[in-house]
């Protein structure tokens, strides 16, 4: 789970008060919407997710001009420190003006990264953006820089440094680079860091009380949905759509969840009429997941520290139709004495620094620091040592992180078992599906988007021994 900010969780897009404003006559829908929802995350710190959807639904774009949105918005987000290494070999300084520097790096993109559209329409384009955007004494400076360019691409040289170059060429910060080639090597490093997802779908499941996989898949192709299967069962992959806004997600026929974390609900193994503890549960993807593998029997408790995040589980579970969630307010540090070796399954999906997500969520990467990691670690310790204690003998406790670095997975399990010896990693592969067996053998898995195609992701199973 990336970790969330302890306020009030109202990171809302303002960039604009009338969303699409600029959208006049003779710029580009596309474009427009594009660098608006940029602006939201670069302005006012919107997640990219909630930009994205927010200028998509607010814009009245085709499905060829959403296609292009996503794509600048996306790639623009991904590369944006190539972008601006590249602006860098063409201007003396960088860009003070935000909204002009956010049209350069759209300008550069489309030049770099994208074949298919002609150069001198990218620069009209972004001397127009300037223009509607009441930047038009820049707009000679977006011109130069673009056509300088256009006419030398020599000057495009990447830093010959191995984490200089990763850097730029991937556009992640250095001492994540660093971080990442300690705990994994250079070649694996630099093979995780090229990999890009090549489409932007979303992830839904079937809402397991309503609908077989047969019913589910039918109800998809009848509502017009292009979907295929995923990776994992009970996975769909839905394109060209925008699956929040249809009637069926608000009826609560489906879920949007990500594999990783479905993946860490099916390796608790729940039973019908079973007590399970998802201790930091909020959103509430994950307790629905186990309410509805228990098909509404049995209790799932659904705790988190904020009692607007605790509302945001029950709404979920009430669209959804669940009535077997009990939710509370409770911080995972502070001991329950009452619910002490109570749960036949415990889960910790902890609090991270969230660098699995860049695929999803790029703008994720540039936001961690060292010091972030190493506080997780300790809360992530603090949150297993007194989580596990309400675990039965013979019960489980999975944890997972949406995470890579060593510190917070592997490291943070191994910290937890040396001084908890009634715990022994176990029977992880016998839970999962059969194409991921035998990496969960150890009872951990690691999920890497270039091997595995998606989100990255860290799982371990622990199991209390009986006691004799």
């Amino acid at each position: 789970m990336t970790q969330k900010k302890p306020d009030s969780g109202k990171r809302q897009p303002d960039f604009h008060k009338n969303p699409g404003e600029h959208q006049q006559k003779g710029a580009s829908p596309a474009r427009l919407a594009a660098l608006e929802a940029l602006m939201d995350v670069q302005i006012s710190d919107a997640y990219s997710g909630l930009a994205l959807t927010r200028r998509i639904n607010e814009s009245a774009l085709t499905a060829k001009d959403r296609r292009l949105m996503t794509e600048l918005f996306y790639g623009v987000l991904e590369n944006e420190i190539c972008l601006d290494y590249i602006l860098s070999k063409y201007m003396d300084r960088p860009c003070e003006d935000d909204v002009t520097k956010m049209i350069l790096r759209m300008g550069v993109y489309q030049m770099v990264f994208m074949d298919k559209i002609p150069d001198n329409a990218i620069v009209n384009e972004a001397v127009e953006l300037t223009r509607r955007f009441k930047r038009g004494t820049l707009s000679g400076l977006t011109n130069a820089v673009l056509r300088s360019i256009i006419r030398d691409r020599s000057r495009i040289v990447y830093p010959e440094d191995k984490v200089e170059n990763l850097s730029v060429r991937y556009s992640f910060p250095e001492a994540l680079v660093k971080r990442l080639m300690r705990d994994f090597g250079e070649d694996f490093t630099e093979k995780m860091l090229a990999y890009r997802s090549k489409t932007h779908t979303v992830t839904i499941r079937p809402n397991l009380t309503r609908f077989s996989a047969e019913q589910f898949e039918k109800y998809m192709t009848e509502q017009g949905f292009a979907w295929e299967k995923g990776k994992i069962p009970e996975s769909y992959y839905i394109s060209g759509g925008f699956v929040a806004r249809h009637e069926g997600f608000r009826l609560g026929n489906y879920s949007i969840m990500g594999e990783g974390s479905m993946l860490a609900v099916q390796a608790l193994g729940v039973k019908r009429g079973q007590q399970v503890l998802d201790c930091c549960a909020a959103p509430g993807g994950k307790s629905c997941y186990i309410a509805e593998k228990m098909l509404g029997t049995g209790r799932v408790y659904a705790w988190d520290l904020h009692e607007h995040r605790v509302k945001l589980i029950s709404g979920a579970a009430q669209r959804l139709g669940l009535d077997n969630i009990r939710l509370r307010v409770q911080d995972a540090t502070q001991i329950v004495d009452s619910n002490v070796e109570t749960m036949d399954a415990v889960l910790v999906d902890a609090p991270c620094s969230g660098l699995g997500d860049y695929l999803s969520k790029p703008d994720i990467k540039y936001n961690i620091t060292e010091e972030q990691i190493s506080s997780l670690h300790a809360v992530q310790l603090e949150i297993l040592n007194t989580c596990c204690k309400y675990v039965k003998p013979g019960g489980t406790l999975v944890y997972s992180t949406c995470t890579l670095f060593e510190e917070e997975n592997g490291q943070t399990v191994a910290e937890f078992l040396a001084k908890h010896k009634d715990f022994e990693l176990s029977g992880l592969d016998e839970m999962l599906p059969e194409a991921y067996k035998e990496e969960a053998k150890g009872g951990t898995l690691t999920l890497y988007p270039h091997i595995h195609g998606m989100d990255g992701f860290f799982i371990a199973r622990m199991v209390r021994k009986k006691r004799i």
